[in-house]
């Protein structure tokens, strides 16, 4: 989530740079202000302000320099707040119905889709809804493979696809699927900046059964990777966290949360590692762990965890 919110950070700025309209401007500032101070509520007024209905927007093709891509943007934004927030009956509001809005439009809405579909996709997952999030994943990833899936939105896709293969009980096919990619020229693709997708290929072989190959694979990511070891180790844990939630055993998922949460507390940075990144690492634990107490209906401890992300600058996920 963190790339995706970055990425749609960095074109609205792109955007606000650009444009000859000093409303669009105004509005991506007033916006980003609210967003950035956690009052989503309002932004999103703001933004139907601008635009009071969905349809009502232009049916132009959706690019991060049209008045249009910039609404996308912003929508997604406050969607991805609210989620952050643990809001998941606003993200589910918003992403609905930015989503049906885009279908609405038929051939002219095709390019605002993939932006809603995550979305949509990423609120039913956090909460555990598999099923509901799984046919999203497959549309985004049909997109994919018609090439009409930006970069920005393909890692999440193909995580978030996965991890729905794997909770429908199809491990064979989120094995292959998980396989990380190859070089053009053949050749394998290391796990450096690729933590993610080798991290949860790992997970795959594991759940398909290949528990030795999987070990094999663990220690070939940790000595490959750029990061240290228990970073990749906390990944592919928290995964097994959100797998374990979705299979109901509560205990072992807490276990998980609280071991890492635990751990980051006294862990060094490596010499000369990203500390943005670094404090990403260590917040990781307790963005899972208030995504489960809050679904889980414990809204105080939840409450709690946010408490904590909102005073080390994190919100929706990421952390500056």
């Amino acid at each position: 989530m963190r790339q995706l919110i970055i990425a749609m950070i960095l074109a609205s700025t792109a955007l606000a740079q650009n444009t000859s309209k000093p409303s669009l401007d105004d509005q991506l500032t007033n916006v980003g202000r609210m967003l950035q101070a956690g009052r989503t509520s309002d932004a999103e007024r703001l933004l139907r302000q601008a635009v009071p209905k969905p349809e009502d927007e232009p049916a132009e093709p959706a690019g991060i320099f049209s008045a249009t891509g910039l609404h996308d943007i912003l929508w997604a934004l406050t969607g991805h707040y609210y989620l952050g927030a643990n809001d998941y009956a606003n993200a589910n509001r918003v992403s609905a119905e930015r989503l049906r809005a885009a279908e609405a439009k038929g051939a002219a809405g095709a390019g605002h889709l993939p932006i809603y579909l995550l979305l949509m996709a990423e609120v039913f997952r956090l909460q555990g809804k598999h099923a509901e999030a799984y046919p999203l994943y497959v549309r985004l990833n049909q997109l994919w493979i018609r090439n009409q899936l930006s970069a920005d939105f393909q890692k999440r896709t193909a995580l978030g696809y996965v991890e729905c293969l794997i909770v429908r009980g199809d491990a064979s096919t989120a094995e292959t699927v998980a396989r990380p990619a190859v070089d053009t020229d053949g050749s394998e693709t290391g796990p450096s900046f690729h933590e993610d997708y080798f991290n949860t290929y790992a997970v795959a072989m594991d759940e398909a059964g290949h528990k030795a190959q999987a070990a094999q694979f663990e220690a070939k990511i940790d000595a490959g990777s750029r990061r240290p070891p228990a970073a990749n180790q906390q990944d592919r844990d928290l995964f097994r966290a959100r797998l374990a939630s979705a299979r109901g055993q509560d205990f072992a998922t807490e276990s998980i949360y609280q071991k890492w949460i635990a751990y980051w507390k006294t862990a060094k940075s490596p010499p000369g590692f990203d500390p943005k990144e670094f404090l990403q690492i260590r917040m990781a634990a307790l963005v899972g762990y208030s995504h489960f107490l809050a679904v889980r209906g414990r809204t105080r401890e939840a409450q709690a965890i946010q408490a904590q992300l909102t005073a080390a600058g994190c919100r929706a996920g990421t952390c500056e």
